[in-house]
């Protein structure tokens, strides 16, 4: 479990810098539009760097509670819910975890999700509906469920990367400003091979600035969804009740109630959001059904070549990283 926790981590960084990539490669554009020199190309990657290392520095100074703005949400005391408190304590105590700040969220969803850029200052959330919903069991493993997100660095990695992707499109809709407002009329009045030159880069600008953000997005979903899967077993492991979780899905799955828990969070719920969308390359999570089919199949055992059997049973193929 260790090495395949190593090779995710490994992954995500390789993700991580292709989203880098994108965004380097959006700061030079945005350079070269305002200065088509090689100055102005090392400036726009400079200016690029810099509004991503402040976003990152806020992620990481107080990134759970950026997430946490917006939502009608209040943080949990022992004394005002002391079965949740009480289940996360022993979640902590078996994984190993530090004890993380608990929020219950306002809103008849049934959702819930971790957050925060290090275990010692990691939050839960859980919506009311779906704290309201659950039995004893299903909440323990729902709960199993985010401190594996947790206990696997994803909440760090999901929220750098979400960082990176709103940087992105921040820059990408700065670049068709620049080539709106004063793009076009530098080319009409550049002559000869500037004028050709310039054009170039304004081609290479609209194009960069409309899949940039597409591809930020494919990137930062790939992140999310087979870390769903890893974080199920990790649940099923510390719990070693998978039927349980299968249940608290089950009844997750049924969930009609819109909620929006803003971009950096969705990716970050134990299921997508509800929104008018079907399953497609931009979807944080895999489908929700196929993750209960594989725990009901789980007839072997709790650990993760057990898991990694029912998926290859429930889903056909065998893509799923093997584990020491």
């Amino acid at each position: 479990m260790y090495e395949l926790i190593a090779k995710n981590k490994r992954k995500s960084w390789f993700v991580f810098f292709g989203m880098g990539l994108l965004l380097l490669s959006l700061g030079g554009l945005i350079g070269l539009l305002v200065e088509p020199t090689e100055g102005g190309f090392i400036t726009g990657i400079v200016i690029a760097s810099c509004v991503w290392a402040i976003q990152s520095l806020v992620a990481m100074t107080n990134g759970a509670n950026v997430i946490m703005q917006g939502m009608d949400a209040q943080a949990i005391t022992p004394d005002e819910d002391t079965v949740l408190h009480n289940v996360i304590e022993e979640l902590s105590l078996s994984s190993g975890l530090p004890m993380p700040k608990i929020y219950v969220i306002d809103t008849p969803a049934l959702n819930a999700f971790a957050a925060g850029i290090k275990p010692q200052k990691s939050i839960v959330a859980i919506t009311r509906g779906l704290r309201e919903k659950l039995t004893r069991q299903e909440m323990q493993a729902v709960m199993a469920h985010e401190m594996s997100h947790i206990y696997n660095r994803d909440v760090m990695y999901m929220t750098f990367a979400s960082v990176m992707m709103c940087t992105i499109v921040i820059i990408s809709n700065l670049l068709v400003r620049s080539f709106l407002w004063g793009g076009g009329r530098r080319s009409s009045n550049n002559k000869g091979g500037n004028g050709m030159g310039q054009l170039i880069i304004i081609a290479a600008v609209v194009l960069l600035a409309i899949l940039a953000p597409l591809f930020a997005q494919l990137f930062y979903f790939s992140l999310s969804r087979k870390r769903e899967y890893l974080a199920d077993t990790m649940a099923v492991n510390f719990t070693r009740d998978p039927d349980s979780l299968a249940n608290a899905l089950m009844k997750i799955s049924g969930d009609t109630e819109k909620f929006n828990p803003g971009k950096m969070a969705a990716a970050m719920c134990i299921n997508k959001p509800v929104k008018a969308h079907k399953e497609s390359l931009f979807s944080t999570h895999p489908p929700i059904q196929k993750r209960i089919e594989i725990l009901r199949a789980m007839s072997m055992g709790t650990d993760y070549e057990s898991y990694r059997a029912a998926y290859q049973q429930i889903m056909g193929k065998d893509d799923l990283p093997k584990g020491k």
